[in-house]
């Protein structure tokens, strides 16, 4: 990228009450790193009218610019990158941007938290600033999609005050949020569709099959193998490792950091980084092994009508040829996760309101698996954590313990195999979807 957002403090000129005076004001500005200039854009406005006739401090005022510059570089990386949800971008400019690349942001800005590099404050005062941003964007008509805001009163230092919630917290947009969010109260985190709930998932995934052919095989690994987001993105062709063709033997996943062979020239790689490098068994279930074989037709469909770029990837999209990045990965979930509560709303009403009662989005495939391994199989905490590729398992028992999930997890792929054979009730085929 040839420029960049950056802050500054300048003192300008400027008539009041008709006189000339000198005041220092908080400029955002555009660094044209092949020219070095540096020019003014009239998304200072934001600054002026909303901070600095407030007459708010000048350090103030500097807080919240910054907050927006990271936002529109963010963004701008995301431009570059080659991000499927922003190519739109490059041609309408900020007229373009919508609710989802605020929410695309913030949950950048979580995979943040997660990894040690950033505070949970972080997040709420991206999610605060973001929000008023918006407000003014759109009040300026600077922005086509229109937004409903939502508004609350509340009690601050004794006086009721209107507050403007945030458009980007809510289930459309599947943003994802430090679990400190709500400071004092009940995890506010779905972690399973319930316990043995497999017709759920199976439908999950089907529907996944039917919105977002090129992941579904990744929500699969998620749900039957307890991935993370950014260890399904990192997976190889050669990653897999497969059953033979008569369905006997172990599926297992290399899992480790492959960004360098898929996202070379990617800056931010926060969405895409793989916590723990290790063998990840997956449950052979009979839909894991269809999703699988359908992912590798149409992988080759793609090959044969030179629409791949990148042949090492197990996932490219349908549209770019590219490797899917974490932020495309999390923009097609949530496309699968909205059409999912649709059809349960229309026909499972009850599990419609379990799985709207609380957040959720694609670490949720962590919770189902583990689910599947506590209820459906009375695994031990800690051979849990051994077979989740957590880090938190004491030294002295690891070894003895990796044995015995070596042994469970034999025994454990047949149980399941058999278990979910009997899961497709409803929808057993994705052709079944298409009339819903």
């Amino acid at each position: 990228m040839g420029f960049e957002f950056v802050v500054k403090q300048m003192r300008i000129k400027e008539v009041r009450q008709g006189a000339l005076v000198e005041a220092d004001k908080i400029i955002l500005c555009i660094d044209d790193k092949e020219t070095g200039m540096l020019l003014p854009h009239p998304l200072s406005n934001f600054i002026k009218s909303t901070f600095d006739r407030k007459s708010l401090a000048l350090k103030t005022q500097k807080n919240y610019a910054e907050e927006i510059k990271k936002f529109l570089n963010y963004t701008l990386e995301c431009i570059s990158d080659e991000e499927e949800m922003y190519l739109d971008l490059r041609d309408t400019g900020i007229s373009g941007l919508q609710l989802k690349h605020g929410a695309s942001y913030i949950t950048h800005l979580t995979q943040r938290v997660r990894a040690n590099e950033i505070i949970a404050q972080q997040v709420r005062d991206a999610d605060r600033m973001l929000t008023k941003f918006y407000l003014w964007l759109s009040e300026q008509g600077l922005i086509k999609e229109k937004i409903q805001y939502r508004e609350e009163v509340r009690s601050i230092k004794g006086q009721k005050k209107v507050i403007i919630r945030s458009p980007f917290d809510n289930f459309e947009l599947g943003t994802e949020y430090p679990n400190t969010r709500d400071m004092g109260r009940e995890n506010d985190r779905l972690h399973d569709f319930g316990n043995g709930r497999l017709d759920l998932v199976n439908l999950f995934i089907r529907i996944a099959e039917l919105e977002a052919p090129d992941i579904a095989i990744g929500v699969a690994f998620q749900f039957y193998g307890g991935l993370r987001k950014g260890e399904v993105v990192n997976l190889l062709r050669s990653s897999v490792k497969e059953p033979n063709g008569k369905g006997s033997g172990e599926l297992t996943l290399n899992i480790k950091d492959n960004w360098s062979f898929l996202f070379p020239d990617k800056k931010l790689t926060v969405l895409e980084q793989v916590k723990k490098t290790r063998i990840q068994a997956v449950f052979k279930a009979p839909i894991v092994l269809e999703m699988y074989k359908k992912h590798m037709e149409l992988l080759s469909r793609m090959e044969r009508n030179g629409k791949l770029k990148n042949e090492q990837a197990l996932f490219c999209s349908i549209h770019t040829g590219r490797p899917i990045s974490g932020t495309a990965y999390w923009e097609r979930f949530t496309r699968v996760k909205n059409r999912f509560l649709s059809i349960l709303l229309e026909n499972d009403e009850e599990a419609y309101r379990k799985l709207t009662s609380k957040n959720w989005s694609t670490h949720i495939g962590r919770g189902i698996y583990t689910n599947m391994l506590v209820f459906l199989l009375g695994w031990s905490a800690s051979e849990v954590m051994i077979a989740r590729g957590d880090s938190n398992i004491q030294s002295s028992n690891s070894y003895i313990e990796e044995q015995n999930v070596k042994k469970k997890t034999e025994e454990a792929i047949e149980i399941i195999a058999r278990a979910t054979t009997h899961a497709d009730k409803t929808y057993s085929k994705v052709e079944d979807l298409r009339g819903l």
